[in-house]
């Protein structure tokens, strides 16, 4: 950092204006001393302008409305510490995804307007809303979820530590060793030194010229593996070694874990997302937690996933694919272990008909996808759910037709389906059935379904031990069930007992019905949490 003291000096309090030659620098806390980052590349980035030219910071894109950067950045003064209130920020604060100074970017389509920060407690690390860019088409919805930036992906914030010795990378809009106000991100290798609980050191990767310079503060500390990124920690303070107009030698930083607060972040990015989901809804432990989550493509065609707490309330989790909108075209999804590697995977129905299996990855997130059935039939599919119909312990799926016939699908070893089709059902009358779900309703470890039938009754259909359907039974004691869109299933609240999810049309109510292993389900609660 800049400070030539034998102290540490917060990136954002060495940022303020500096005057060189009579010109006020708009340079406000450390830039990464390292190499261009490429087009394209860590477009999680974003340069953060404060004020009119006071100062400047960096920060992480960790939703398509929310960042992550120092809350140093936004005190009346970042070198007395980084408590800030929340809410609004005092100056006015604009975010964009390319460097420079503010007065050359074009605002419409390369900024956007810091609306609220919401501060952690006891550390240097604030989140902040952004303003979405009016990129959409006239006309278009955007149900609270157009994001800030069109072509950035978010990154994941980082449930694991950091550790001793890992190498880390950094990037930020900083100054460099040469340059006062770079026009575009540079990007350096970093090595964790001590951690502590909330925060831990990096110092630069031996050999390289890595450093953190003033507009730096609130860059992105992350972990690369096996081609994904996750956010490990923000730029908080650095010595500023080897930056443009200092002495300093040394070329230490210190960061704000994120690991420990990633509950926190998700809870904070949920009130950005109201629960206006579509039929294009699923279930599926993404997280691996034993809990079911919920998964769905909004408005803005990209594919999200809402993680389940322990009390059965819902918080954001996290995008499962690249946000480019090409989820837009599915009609159905289905969350399931079609491969039975215990991770859950979504199988998807498209407007044309293909069926194509995305398999889930250890890290939460899916694999390209792959044809699950060999023509595009699936045009014709009326219902579909997940489904048990063999002893492979794989899931499968069971769907009604146009003709009403009911029939059960095994799965491959791949997760693609085997061509071994059974019919459920000895005639061909469930064409009226409004929405179907399936699971271990009745505690008696094979598949039952549940369907909603076109008097808005809901009815239960039990598997027998010829690995067909029992005759049904009402399992609810009204016909109030007509206006759901759709109709789930999943152990939402981790009891070992299959609940039902319902999403209500108008409404846009997304409720639980907890079951007791008996085929009898609870009053439904909504899944919404509220943020703490």
């Amino acid at each position: 950092m800049t400070d030539r003291r034998s102290r540490w000096a917060r990136v954002a309090s060495l940022s303020t204006a500096v005057v060189v030659s009579g010109a006020a620098m708009s340079s406000h806390a450390a830039a990464v001393v390292g190499s261009f980052v490429d087009d394209g590349a860590y477009s999680f980035a974003v340069k953060i302008h404060i004020g009119e030219g006071q100062r400047t910071c960096s920060g992480a894109l960790v939703d398509p409305q929310w960042i992550l950067t120092a809350a140093s950045c936004f005190a009346d003064n970042p070198q007395e510490g980084f408590v800030i209130p929340a809410g609004a920020p005092k100056m006015k604060a604009v975010v964009t995804q390319t460097g420079g100074s503010l007065d050359k970017l074009t605002e419409e389509f390369h900024s956007s307007r810091v609306l609220e920060l919401v501060p952690a407690q006891g550390r240097d690390l604030v989140m902040a809303r952004l303003s979405p860019i009016n990129w959409a088409a006239p006309g278009s919805t955007t149900n609270g979820v157009r994001p800030a930036f069109r072509d950035a992906a978010p990154i994941q914030v980082a449930t694991a530590p950091p550790v001793e010795g890992e190498a880390l990378r950094a990037a930020g809009y900083g100054r460099t060793k040469d340059e006062w106000v770079p026009d575009r991100a540079h990007t350096g290798s970093f090595v964790v030194g001590a951690v502590a609980g909330d925060s831990f050191g990096i110092d630069k990767k031996a050999g390289s010229e890595a450093g953190l310079c003033k507009g730096d503060a609130g860059a992105p500390v992350f972990r690369e593996k096996d081609g994904k990124v996750e956010l490990v920690g923000i730029n908080s303070r650095s010595w500023q070694g080897g930056c443009f107009g200092e002495s300093e030698t040394r070329t230490g930083a210190v960061e704000s874990r994120l690991d420990d607060v990633s509950k926190w972040i998700q809870k904070t990015r949920l009130p950005a997302r109201p629960p206006a989901l579509s039929a294009v809804t699923t279930t599926g432990d993404f997280n691996r937690d034993g809990r079911t989550d919920v998964a769905a493509v909004l408005d803005d065609g990209a594919l999200h996933v809402y993680y389940g707490n322990a009390d059965g309330a819902l918080e954001y989790g996290r995008l499962l694919w690249a946000y480019d909108g090409s989820w837009s075209s599915a009609k159905r999804i289905i969350g399931g272990d079609f491969n039975g590697d215990g991770l859950s995977d979504i199988a998807a129905v498209a407007a044309d008909g293909k069926l194509r299996l995305y398999q889930g990855r250890p890290n939460g997130s899916l694999a390209e996808g792959r044809q699950m059935w060999p023509d595009n039939s699936w045009s014709t599919m009326l219902q579909v759910a997940r489904y048990k119909s063999d002893t492979s312990g794989r899931d499968g799926l069971i769907a009604v037709w146009g003709d009403g016939s009911l029939y059960s699908y095994a799965t491959n070893t791949d997760g693609t389906l085997s061509g071994q089709k059974r019919q459920m059902w000895r005639d061909s009358t469930w064409k009226p059935v409004k929405q179907i779900a399936s699971g271990d309703f009745n505690g008696d470890g094979r598949d039952d379904l549940a369907a909603i039938t076109s008097d808005g009754g809901l009815r239960g259909y039990h598997g027998n031990a010829q690995g067909l359907l029992n005759e049904g039974v009402s399992i609810w004691g009204d016909k109030s069930w007509s206006n759901a869109n759709v109709l789930m299933s999943g152990d939402v609240n981790g009891d070992g007992k299959s609940d039902l999810v319902g999403l209500w049309t108008g409404s846009q109510a997304l409720r639980l019905y907890k079951g007791n292993g008996m085929s009898v389900f609870a009053d439904g609660v909504s899944l919404w949490s509220q943020p703490s």
